[in-house]
């Protein structure tokens, strides 16, 4: 579960948004409610919630001062901000947006469209959650550091999920020889429109993507002192050990025994990790 607070100076919504949503089902806590945006700073610097969903106008400090207060936060404390506001205020969303907001939703709130909102948001959260811990790790350990995390920012687009598909894809089924035809054909696109929409995305062809998530995984078995290094590459789908030494050599610019004795050097190219 994220931790959550709302914030809302109509007590009698506050009440609403704190009691009668069902903030569970989309994967969060209530941790807190405020009746205006300086009582909301407040919270966020005690409570250090995951996300607010605050209201734009407030007394002492509204929606978007509080917005605002929020980015200047250092990164691992800032928790997402969805923005509640009239249909009359487009002026604020727009503000709020270039603030950073993770959305913005018009009153009276339309309950399907706040789960997905938040719904959206949780997955959000998940992705930076992990994607903190695999800079956790890579910072610990060098030799996995140049594999690059996928993780789309910005405004969501249709490519954002074909591209979430494929990497899930990969992630779930490595082993075999996949091609980007292999997973956009249940999609309902073409393999050339997904390959090219990946290479925009990622940077990376998918065969790259694939041949860096393998060595990924390479080097956490080689950290395995019982698993063997001529296993290895068995256990990450490739059949010619040499052809694997090859790509290990290419990606993290060691042989597997090299790294396993600890003689590493950083990879010429990244991929998801």
């Amino acid at each position: 579960m994220f931790g959550l607070i709302v914030a809302e100076d109509e007590e009698l919504f506050r009440k609403e948004l704190s009691t009668a949503t069902d903030w569970e089902k989309s994967g969060f806590l209530l941790v807190g409610a405020a009746k205006d945006g300086e009582e909301a700073m407040d919270l966020v610097r005690s409570v250090r919630p995951d996300a607010v969903v605050t209201d734009v106008r407030m007394p002492v400090l509204d929606g978007l001062g509080l917005l605002a207060a929020i980015q200047e936060l250092p990164e691992e404390q800032r928790p997402l901000v969805v923005m509640l506001s009239g249909h009359s205020e487009f002026e604020y969303a727009r503000k709020a947006m270039r603030l950073g907001a993770f959305d913005y939703l018009m009153k009276p709130l339309d309950d399907a469209e706040l789960e997905g909102t938040m719904t959206r948001l949780a997955d959000a959260l998940a992705e930076r959650s992990r994607k903190r811990a695999l800079d956790e790790v890579a910072a610990a350990d060098p030799a996995i550091a140049f594999f690059a995390e996928y993780a789309p920012s910005g405004p969501r687009d249709a490519a954002d999920s074909y591209v979430e598909r494929a990497v899930a894809e990969i992630r779930e089924r490595y082993l075999v020889d996949l091609s980007a035809g292999d997973v956009a054909a249940p999609l309902g696109i073409s393999g050339g429109h997904l390959a090219r929409i990946f290479r925009t995305k990622t940077g990376l062809t998918f065969a790259e993507y694939l041949a860096s998530y393998r060595m990924k995984r390479a080097c956490e078995l080689l950290r395995d002192p019982t698993i063997r290094v001529g296993e290895v590459a068995d256990l990450v789908g490739y059949l010619d050990q040499r052809h694997f030494a090859h790509v290990f050599r290419k990606y993290v610019g060691t042989t597997p025994t090299g790294f396993r004795e600890g003689r590493f050097a950083a990879g010429r190219r990244g991929g998801d990790p």
